[in-house]
């Protein structure tokens, strides 16, 4: 008797749950979670500058920055097509977010660094250690060292060059 007590409320719950419909006018995508691989198909389907209007229009960039942060490699992959379409203050974020994931996955990020260290995706820009801890630069140091992977000499030089160049004004005093 007790068991079903404890079990009613939860089953009730899911049940409810389960029936509940969308708010009525609200686009089907509203109520889906964002992957990596719905965008990317989205990006070759209707091309990545509708893609990032879409994502403007449904304020998912929040998402896109923290999955990217997180050092997730498929969110990573999608970065060139998306920094190429966006404005200055998502390119800004987008350059933050390969920053911070490159403690996390610097193989990943290595891979879509501009091998000509261009001003938008190059070693250059991302391996700088701009408002970033003095660990981090420790930690992003080791990590594109223990890099082995014959194409992408270009961005693992560029990047340690970076990274062994003074530290800059704006970087943390140490936390």
């Amino acid at each position: 008797m007790l068991l079903w007590l404890l079990l009613a409320l939860p089953i009730g719950l899911t049940a409810l749950a389960a029936s509940t419909q969308p708010t009525p006018g609200a686009p089907v995508e509203a109520t889906r979670v964002l992957t990596a691989r719905a965008l990317a198909a989205r990006i070759a389907e209707n091309g990545a500058h509708a893609s990032v209007a879409q994502l403007d229009r449904q304020q998912t960039w929040p998402h896109v920055i923290r999955a990217v942060s997180s050092g997730w490699g498929g969110w990573i992959a999608l970065v060139p097509d998306l920094i190429a379409n966006t404005d200055k203050t998502h390119v800004t974020a987008l350059q933050g977010a390969l920053r911070r994931a490159m403690v996390r996955n610097p193989h990943a990020v290595l891979q879509v660094l501009d091998p000509g260290n261009g001003p938008l995706l190059g070693g250059g820009t991302i391996c700088v250690d701009t408002r970033m801890p003095k660990r981090w630069r420790t930690d992003v140091i080791r990590g594109v060292q223990g890099v082995h992977d014959i194409h992408l000499n270009h961005q693992v030089t560029d990047c340690l060059t970076a990274l062994h160049a003074p530290l800059t004004e704006t970087a943390d005093s140490g936390k």
